[in-house]
């Protein structure tokens, strides 16, 4: 009986689950023409992905501005920050781990707010300073907008980021939903309370807990393309039991279909009616460790073939690839990975390493992966390329530098 009904689902060969995959992600959009890109093509990208993720690491440029970049080529921060906190489409919560997200989407994510639990040092904190979180909530009353630098009295730092006692609280406000991120003022967060940055309406939307799941795989099947519960899951952080109930749901009422993909043997999930790109895709992209692309690394193994591993918190000399590794997507493949570094006193963009992939070709992809390097040291403002020496596509990519 399983084969049979196995029988009867469409199936994809791995190449067309790899298309699906991207273009589901926005990466079969051509770019806009270098100095073009505007507001709207940032919220396309936005409705495509759904979530970004955000980070301290600037090793490059900050985590939440390059996804952006990788699908759209060079635009101005600026405009992010205007679409995100200026014009109120964007709010920070922990999705799928502290992300940007559609203002729309809020009512999704307000049973974790009410279920979140404060850390142990919260009790230790309120016991040992009464009084400072109902000060705190008066000075944001009565000033708007705060960052940590902000109050007078920070309290002791503890713990491995030295994070002190303010820092704390607000961040507890925020997961628990009664502070959210107004704007940010050269990187750091400034708090205020979410019902005077989101819109009434949205505040007033109840979204029970399991439909809010339902709502939530929907929204991450739309992202991924074709997906396992497991990538599912993921995507917005959901317990995978949970998660497997939503899809069940969604099942039962046609809203997702199973689907067969070649040489994957788990269940697999798609769109009703989803097919390949009917062209071919012409990707060119470097992106970030952070970007949804490469969120789950059992995924880019099972679809793309690509062993992937963030090996910033690795120490140098047990380092395979390099300190700050990005994956570089070259048509429907993950056919490289580099490892940058803006080194702007100098004006520099350096590339420490390069490697390219099996079954990849040399030449084809030094020479595309130059070309996007080029266009990320002018977006950064950089003046030079300087290639290192680690990696097997070090050679190439040196000669194809040079050329451009």
């Amino acid at each position: 009986m399983a084969n049979d009904l196995k029988a009867d689902l469409k199936t994809f060969s791995i190449q067309e689950a790899r298309q699906i995959a991207l273009a589901a992600q926005g990466f079969a959009e051509p770019r806009p023409k270098p100095g073009t890109v505007t507001i709207d093509d940032l919220d396309r990208v936005m409705k495509t992905v759904n979530i970004v993720q955000i980070d301290t690491i600037n090793v490059l440029v900050r985590t939440q501005y390059m996804p952006f970049f990788s699908r759209l080529g060079p635009y101005t921060q600026e405009m992010l920050h205007k679409y995100a906190y200026e014009d109120r489409n964007l709010f920070e919560y922990y999705a799928h781990a502290a992300s940007l997200i559609p203002i729309s989407h809020l009512p999704f994510l307000r049973h974790r707010m009410a279920e979140w639990k404060p850390w142990r040092r919260w009790n230790e904190i309120m016991d040992e300073s009464p009084g400072l979180l109902d000060s705190m909530i008066d000075e944001i009353r009565a000033n708007g907008p705060m960052e940590v630098a902000d109050f007078d009295n920070k309290g002791q730092r503890y713990g491995y980021w030295g994070t002190s006692t303010t820092k704390l609280i607000l961040e507890t406000l925020m997961f628990q939903g009664t502070l959210t991120t107004a704007d940010r003022k050269n990187s750091a967060r400034r708090y205020d309370f979410i019902e005077r940055v989101a819109p009434e309406p949205i505040l007033n939307v109840d979204i029970p807990r399991d439909e809010a799941h339902r709502q939530m795989m929907k929204l991450a099947i739309s992202s991924l393309g074709i997906a396992t519960d497991q990538d599912l899951a993921d995507y917005y952080r959901i317990r995978r039991a949970e998660a497997q109930e939503a899809i069940k749901s969604l099942l039962e009422q046609g809203e997702i279909q199973r689907v067969e993909v070649e040489g994957v043997d788990v269940p697999t999930y798609a769109l009703p009616d989803i097919t390949p790109p009917t062209n071919p895709l012409q990707t060119c992209a470097i992106v970030s460790p952070f970007d949804s692309v490469a969120w789950f690394r059992d995924r880019l193994e099972r679809f793309f073939d690509f062993y992937y591993k963030i090996e910033i918190y690795v120490p140098p000399k047990k380092r395979r690839y390099g300190y700050y590794v990005m994956p570089f997507i070259l048509d429907d493949r993950f056919a490289a990975r580099v490892d940058l570094k803006a080194d702007r006193q100098k004006s520099v963009l350096r590339v420490p390493g390069a490697f390219l992939e099996e079954d990849s070709n040399e030449d084809e992809t030094a020479h595309h992966l130059a070309a996007e390097l080029s266009q990320i040291a002018n977006w950064l403002n950089l003046n030079r390329i300087v290639v290192g020496r680690r990696g097997n596509l070090i050679p190439a990519l040196r000669s194809a530098v040079k050329a451009l």
